[in-house]
């Protein structure tokens, strides 16, 4: 009888609590610092690891597709800080660095990585184009216009807008962002800091300070911290 009591009372009391879950741990934002030649992310002190890179080289590519995902996660851990330090060769390349120089910082790597990983569809995208009488005779006139209403009409048809936009800009803040003159003069002026400092192509990487051999993504990675 008295079990059947205990029984009872505990039916009555309705269900055991679950423990209290535990909170999920923080993770710092990544810090992100822009200088005169690109963007820095990463926690001060930690080794530099600096590419210069053009948004449409394939080979900076390759690269980014091996070695982004562990730089990454390095960065975000605190145990290595990645410039970005944009170099102008493909017609695209300025529009990107200028969009990308409007992306929230806490987005701006991202951003990065997500062009990078979409140069075959945006190459494709500039390819129809050009194909195009229409499309193609209206770059050429933006061409004529000059570098900022090329870099518009660029970025659309490579179709960075919808990109963009997935990553915090609003078509309209977009728009904006690539009719800034402001913009374009520091992407002028990166490019140029690249030059003088004997860049010649890309990717070209810095490790520490010190210019290295490009060599392969698994030379690369080698160096990283673990």
């Amino acid at each position: 009888m008295k079990a059947l009591l205990a029984g009872l009372a505990l039916l009555l009391a309705g269900p055991v609590a679950a423990a209290p879950a535990k909170p999920a741990a923080k993770m710092s934002p990544v810090t992100v610092i822009e200088t005169g030649e690109g963007w820095t992310f990463g926690k001060a002190g930690a080794p530099l690891l600096a590419e210069y890179a053009s948004y449409g080289c394939p080979h900076c590519g390759q690269f980014a597709g091996a070695i982004f995902p562990r730089v990454d996660g390095l960065v975000k851990a605190g145990k290595l800080r990645f410039a970005w330090r944009p170099f102008l060769i493909f017609p695209q390349d300025r529009a990107t660095a200028v969009l990308t120089r409007c992306v929230a910082p806490a987005r701006r790597l991202a951003f990065i990585e997500a062009v990078m990983a979409q140069q075959t569809e945006i190459k494709a995208a500039l390819k129809a184009a050009d194909d195009d009488e229409t499309s193609r005779a209206a770059l050429y006139e933006a061409e004529l216009a000059g570098p900022i209403s090329h870099a518009g009409a660029l970025a659309k048809a490579a179709g960075l807008l919808p990109l963009a936009q997935k990553h915090g800009l609003t078509t309209m803040q977009a728009s904006a962002c690539l009719s800034n003159a402001a913009h374009h003069q520091w992407v002028t002026n990166a490019d140029m800091t690249a030059r003088l400092n004997g860049v010649t192509g890309t990717p070209t990487f810095m490790w520490k300070g010190a210019k290295i051999p490009t060599g392969t993504p698994d030379d690369l990675l080698a160096m990283l911290p673990q």
